[in-house]
């Protein structure tokens, strides 16, 4: 009869380890895919969106970060995506924070799993700029090299020769069309990415402030308030360690002080996480 109560401890203790994981991997997102959402603008202004390596980051971000957060948030979400019988909250208060847990992890499960699939079109739009761009321009002026020697009567073309020219050219030109719409899907589809993760941003951080007895997320957004402050902006680290620690049950002058003693009770040894110390 012993282990099913170690074996709840051992489960809940996962369960937050992977509230900690899910929180800090969308922050390491966040920040990844602002940078190359800034060269993705920096290079449409200047042009020259295809051959920078843009396709290459985004791949990566998908199939590392992207892809273990949507992993993570099925895992945590999608089996508890609504109330059994016998789980159904009874008084009136007890019923809204219980929809509003609901509400938050099936918003980030969506939110989560929809920028997922997003970036799979971000990756494929710039893998058709990236690749076939430079060649159509390439064949472009070929064909338009060879063109203006048929319209000269260059030596050896003749009228068949010429309506095969002509048909290159309306197929280089329906090809030049793709390219044409393959950036501006890519435009379309980063831009909707950037309004899901500032979505994404706002429910992570409601989300977070409600997991405030998870000592393994406080632990780990200690150690990274330098992916807090890109996030969230300055002066965001005290105001979320202060929204984490709200209540009587904890002890400090700022939030970031109660955040180091509740973990330093909860955790044990937290060295390198003293008051202004936290990175």
């Amino acid at each position: 009869m012993a282990k099913e109560p170690q074996r709840g401890k051992f489960e809940e203790r996962r369960r937050k380890e992977q509230v900690a994981f899910l929180v800090v991997k969308f922050l390491r997102m966040y920040v990844s895919f602002k940078d190359i959402a800034a060269e993705f603008h920096a290079r449409t202004a200047a042009g020259s969106l295809g051959g920078g390596g843009l396709f290459e980051k985004v791949a990566g971000l998908a199939q590392s970060i992207g892809f273990d957060l949507k992993e993570l948030a099925h895992s945590l979400f999608r089996a508890q995506n609504g109330y059994g019988a016998a789980a159904r909250p009874r008084g009136t208060r007890e019923a809204l924070t219980g929809m509003k847990s609901l509400l938050e992890k099936r918003t980030l499960d969506s939110y989560i799993g929809t920028g997922y699939h997003l970036l799979l079109i971000l990756q494929e739009s710039l893998y058709q700029i990236e690749r076939y761009s430079p060649a159509l321009d390439r064949e472009k002026d070929e064909i338009g090299r060879i063109m203006d020697m048929a319209r000269a009567g260059g030596p050896g073309l003749g009228f068949d020769q010429r309506e095969e020219l002509e048909r290159l050219q309306a197929l280089d030109e329906i090809s030049a069309k793709l390219a044409v719409d393959s950036a501006e899907l890519a435009q379309v589809v980063l831009r909707r990415c950037e309004e899901l993760l500032e979505g994404t941003a706002r429910v992570i951080r409601r989300f977070g402030a409600s997991a405030n007895e998870n000592e393994i997320l406080v632990l780990n957004l200690l150690q990274h308030t330098d992916l807090i402050e890109k996030v969230y902006g300055a002066g965001s680290v005290e105001a979320i360690f202060s929204e984490l620690t709200a209540g009587s049950g904890y002890k400090g002058r700022t939030g970031l002080d109660r955040a180091i003693a509740f973990v330093r009770a909860r955790c044990g040894n937290i060295s390198g996480l003293e008051p202004g110390k936290a990175s």
